[in-house]
Formats: C-alpha cells, structure tokens, sequence
C-alpha cells in the first residue's frame, strides 16, 4: 500500500436462515442491484449468520527479513479485534514478503508474519470463539512491481479477513474451513475522483489476482468503496460502480460459472483512512475483492 492501511470494516447482509455447508444464500439485494443471475449465491462452508459481518485489516509495516508487528499494525488489528469481540466467527491471515531471499526462506518469513499477527489476535480475544486460517505465499504474490525500497516495504504485509459464522458449538453440523483451501485477497486503489473506470495497474493486479483462481472453484466477494467528497446516497452508487467495473472485468478473465459472487457497495462509510487530504482520498477509492476456495453449489431445478 502506497500509505499505512488501517482498518477496514466491511458489514455485509446475505438473507437466509442459518445452516451449514450444504446450503447456499440468495443475496436479493444483489439480485435487485446487479441483474445478474452470477451474482446470486454466496457459497461458504462454514455456518453463516443472517446478517454477517465481514472485516478485513492489513499489516503493512513489516520491517526487512522481519516479522515482529509495530505499533501501527497493533493500532490496527486493535480496531478489527474491538469490532469482533462479541461476535464468532472465521479469520484468515494471509503472510507475505519482497523478492528478498530465497523462495523458500521467503515461504518461511511470510508464515512467520502471519503468526505474528495471529499470536497477537489470540493474546487480546478468546481464541475458541474462531476458526483460525493461516495462508502463507512468500513473494510469490506482490502487490508493487519491481524492487525498490518503496516496492519491497509494500509488499512485506499479511492481510486479515474476518467473516462471521455460527461455530461447531453452537451447530454441531457446522465444519471448520479446510486447512488446505486457498485465500486470496487484491486491492484496486487508483480509481480516479468520481470515476468507476480500472486504470491499467489495477487491471494487471486482477490479471495476477484472476491467473491465482485458474483451476480453482470458489467463491468472491467485491467490496466497492469511496471517499468522503459527495452524499452518502451519490457514494454509494459510485461504490457499487465500481464493484461493478471489477466484477465485470474480472468475469472476462474467469469463467463465471466456477465462482460464487457476491458484490457489496459502503460508499464513503468504511474508509481505510479517516485523513481527508488527496494522498488519503486516492487511498479511499478502492474496490477489495476475496477469494476462498471451496465447492460450488449443486444446480437446482428439474434434473433427469
């Protein structure tokens, strides 16, 4: 990130009753938004709630070959962990690292980092209240092309997803997300002011982001965000254009078909950063996108 990226805290409602992995969610907000008979299912293994909560954070100022938190990214995860307290739920942690070192040394200090901020989490919340997942993909998967300083300090960082379910006490039937799943998780931040257009360098980061699925079945989640500048209602729809713009470039990429989709819009609601400058705003006009692997619904309707 161009910027130390603080909390992100994504709300989003699926309608449906609670169950377990069998069963898919019909999101009719989406269904009403979108159109789109894609857009309709949001595919999870674990137990969803009627109305979930989904937070994602990120650590991003690991210093070189090191995986201790600073202060920065305690005060943020600190915000994630305030906001989840209360509730159950998953929460994926996916490590990271610059081209330094070999692959797999590289593999290693990235699982480290990813650790580092789940020992953290776990010291501050009661760790039986989640199902922990911890991702690790070395440099395999940058942020910032090349090999600067600035390239390879925004590139050493660990994303935290948070998403809330029922637990298997609650719900004996409810299983635990399979260690072995992939997540993935990319950013597109250069959205110009009141603009849904992706400029190039965010069309190559869904290119990598899109190239990670090939093979994989799963679901995604689209969060379109804006900055401050405009009302909450005119925000809000240019948030949803562009969650739009990613989910309709990144269907030209996939087939749509292997995927679940699900597309949210919070307009200026849920900003990475409260600063009000135009280093800030930029940063604030950005779609999230999440991928966790997982099986696809069965088809409904007449069969034989």
């Amino acid at each position: 990130m161009r910027k130390a990226v603080k909390v992100l805290a994504v709300t989003a409602t699926v309608l449906g009753m609670s169950a377990c992995s069998t069963d898919t969610y019909v999101s009719k907000e989406n269904i009403d938004k979108f159109g789109d008979p894609q857009v309709e299912k949001f595919l999870i293994r674990e137990c969803i709630v009627p109305e979930r909560d989904i937070r994602i954070a990120v650590a991003s100022h690991f210093g070189f070959d090191k995986s201790v938190l600073k202060v920065e990214d305690q005060a943020s995860i600190d915000r994630l962990i305030d906001s989840i307290r209360k509730l159950h739920g998953q929460i994926a942690i996916v490590g990271h690292t610059d081209y330094q070192g070999s692959d797999d040394y590289n593999i290693k200090l990235s699982l480290k980092r990813a650790e580092a901020v789940k020992a953290y989490m776990q010291s501050k919340l009661d760790p039986s209240r989640y199902d922990w997942e911890i991702k690790h993909y070395g440099e395999s998967k940058p942020i910032a092309d090349g090999t600067s300083v600035q390239a390879n300090a925004q590139n050493r960082r660990a994303y935290i997803v948070f998403e809330q379910t029922q637990t298997q006490q609650e719900n004996v039937f409810c299983e635990p997300p399979e260690p072995k799943r992939k997540v993935y998780v990319a950013m597109t931040s250069h959205f110009d002011f009141d603009k849904s257009e992706l400029k190039p360098i965010d069309e190559k980061s869904l290119d990598e982001f899109a190239n990670n699925l090939q093979g994989l079945n799963g679901r995604v989640l689209i969060a379109g965000h804006t900055d401050y500048q405009g009302s909450l209602s005119y925000n809000e729809t240019l948030a949803e254009r562009r969650a739009e713009s990613v989910l309709q470039y990144l269907q030209t990429k996939l087939d749509p078909n292997q995927f679940v989709w699900e597309v949210k819009s919070f307009g200026e609601l849920n900003p990475i950063t409260q600063e009000q400058d135009l280093d800030a705003n930029a940063l604030n006009r950005r779609a999230f996108v999440v991928f966790k692997e997982g099986e696809l619904p069965e088809e409904t309707g007449s069969s034989e």
